[in-house]
């Protein structure tokens, strides 16, 4: 009969509803979830920065900071380069000091010389002057001989 087969079409086409509606729901709480996720995400990357600009930041601080090297190196640089040139002008060449030694020295060397000198002669006239008191007083006799003299006059008057 057409009313028991209407009923069998409609009750497997509202289960078919009923199931479809289901699955619509489902499938809707999933995209709703999906949705707010994606939202999480791109919230989330919203505050990132890109690579290009992440890379053009690094460029920046590493070529500022290799410049302010570079500047420090060659300020050392001069610094040292100043401080050479001050330090020949205050100091004397190894040759100019070497030839004040050796005049010192040289000086000195003549002054003892000459003392040396002066010693020698005046050493020399004392020891002729010694040898010239030596021979006066050859002839003169000495204490004992003196005493021998004088007992032999005392006994002889």
């Amino acid at each position: 009969n057409v009313g028991e087969r209407l009923a069998y079409v409609e009750t497997m086409l509202g289960d078919s509803a009923d199931q479809h509606a289901q699955q619509l729901s489902a499938l809707k709480a999933a995209h709703d979830k999906h949705a707010q996720d994606l939202a999480g995400v791109m919230k989330v990357h919203a505050g990132h920065v890109s690579m290009p600009e992440r890379l053009s930041y690094l460029e920046k601080v590493l070529g500022d900071s290799a410049d302010k090297h570079a500047k420090e190196l060659q300020a050392l640089k001069d610094a040292h380069s100043k401080h050479s040139k001050d330090l020949d002008q205050h100091h004397a060449s190894v040759e100019e000091r070497m030839g004040y030694v050796e005049k010192m020295l040289g000086d000195s060397a003549d002054n003892h010389a000459k003392e040396l000198r002066a010693l020698k002669s005046s050493h020399d006239k004392h020891a002729g002057d010694l040898a010239d008191l030596k021979g006066s007083h050859a002839g003169h006799a000495n204490l004992p001989e003196r005493i021998d003299y004088l007992e032999r006059l005392l006994e002889d008057s």
